[in-house]
């Protein structure tokens, strides 16, 4: 059961004006100026492996896709500025690189020592969905949703602390660039799994 292929795909975007393709809602809340949704889905191929050292059911193949849910996201004309932009750009980052830490971590199985394996097909398929389930928790912890502010918008009052909002920015591309797990570059900031 397998993909045939092991990817991460659209995790490494830049935001522009035109992602921003649907309506501004009536019921926006007064200083929101834009909103971005992103989402990252999981696809995975499993096998046994007859290793005698570890023998059982592996994770052979890992898809993670990143998305732009373009016909959700929206900005209101006078209200796109650069630094805006950068904000919702960290909205985005989030995702993309929760999706980043989610591909590692499932790819990593097999380099483990010793290889994650498991007894039966399903056990592996119950895991893998498990922590994909629990990375898209995360995700909308931080990043929020269309009718909840994350911890992102919280602290950064939707960008409009620009302090707060550097040390963001800052924390989002030093993950990026050094591939340091998101929660780990977002320590610093005072930010902890939900519980």
């Amino acid at each position: 059961m397998g993909l045939g292929r092991t990817a991460l795909e659209g995790h490494d975007l830049s935001l522009a004006w035109r992602d921003f393709q649907g309506s501004v809602p009536s019921n926006r809340t007064s200083g929101e100026d834009a909103y971005t949704e992103a989402r990252f889905d999981l696809s995975f191929g499993y096998d046994w492996d007859d290793n005698h050292d570890s023998r059982g059911y592996r994770i052979k193949d890992v898809l993670v896709q990143v998305t732009l849910e373009q016909g959700k996201m929206w900005s209101v004309k006078s209200g796109q500025t650069a630094a805006l932009l950068r904000h919702e750009q960290g909205h985005y980052d989030i995702v993309a690189l929760l999706a980043r830490d989610l591909f590692e971590e499932l790819t990593g199985w097999d380099a483990s020592n010793p290889p994650k394996r498991f007894r039966k097909g399903t056990d592996v398929k119950d895991s893998a969905e498990r922590i994909s389930r629990s990375y898209h928790r995360l995700s909308a912890y931080l990043a929020g949703s269309s009718s909840t502010d994350g911890v992102y918008d919280k602290q950064t009052n939707h960008g409009q602390d620009a302090k707060t909002q550097e040390k963001w920015d800052t924390a989002l591309a030093g993950a990026r660039t050094n591939g340091t797990p998101l929660m780990k570059a977002l320590a610093p900031l005072g930010v902890a799994p939900p519980h």
